[in-house]
């Protein structure tokens, strides 16, 4: 379930919005602006709403904080207001923002729009050809994973399983949206069978398997930046 941020700091449009999303998507919502930002930091949202008059720090403020901030940047962003003038949409979209609409809002046109941002920006994240963070490289047009520049060998399954869990960094993945999403939504697969293939992908990538961490009762996350690999970083330049 993808994860809407709300920077709004009035309470009856919060609970409209919760009301109008609230079964199709995870709602957070933050009160003022230096709020939002923290949580957006905090929590990754797939997208987040945004008011204009928020008070201490206005919305087109918190836009160009969120656009500015590495965390955050590629977040989409659509502006929620009862601002309909054609200076405040201009403004809103110089700072980044994806889409703008109006309040009052109608519910099934607002999920519909962020349905297609959050489309958009995934197909942007997906169409990056090689990832690589520390000594692990993926490159996702090969279909080839390289370690401390030497290749490992990857099924064609397990490679589609690493790169799943790489386009979706910080995100705790539950079993089930492992299999309907990498085996697909026909198969009898089982859990044992998902536990299986990571044990394996985890053996392979070595020093750098704690990037798959296991989330008791939930799942697992594809962690960037691992504690135990920072720390083997860390050891390698003291050693130097």
């Amino acid at each position: 379930m993808e994860k809407i941020l709300v920077i709004e700091d009035n309470k009856d449009y919060q609970f409209l919005v919760q009301s109008a999303l609230g079964t199709e998507f995870k709602v957070i919502c933050a009160d003022s602006g230096r709020q939002g930002v923290d949580l957006a930091r905090e929590h990754k949202p797939d997208l987040i709403l945004l008011d204009i008059t928020l008070g201490e720090v206005d919305g087109f403020e918190v836009c160009h904080l969120l656009k500015g901030q590495k965390e955050t940047a590629s977040t989409p962003v659509i502006f929620l207001s009862s601002r309909n003038d054609s200076h405040s949409k201009v403004m809103g979209f110089d700072l980044g923002a994806d889409d703008y609409i109006e309040k009052p809002f109608e519910a099934e046109e607002l999920k519909a729009r962020i349905r297609v941002r959050i489309r958009q920006n995934n197909a942007r994240r997906e169409g990056v050809s090689v990832y690589e963070v520390q000594g692990l490289r993926i490159d996702f047009l090969g279909h080839r994973v390289f370690i401390e520049e030497k290749e490992i060998p990857f099924s064609a399954l397990e490679f589609k399983l690493l790169s799943y869990f790489v386009r979706n960094p910080d995100r705790v993945l539950s079993r089930e949206r492992i299999l309907n999403n990498v085996w697909g939504v026909d198969t009898f697969v089982t859990d044992r069978v998902v536990d299986s293939h990571i044990r394996s992908i985890r053996k392979k990538l070595g020093a750098y398997k704690d990037h798959i961490e296991s989330i008791y009762g939930e799942g697992y996350r594809f962690n960037p930046t691992p504690a135990s690999t920072n720390a083997t970083e860390k050891d390698k330049v003291e050693a130097a």
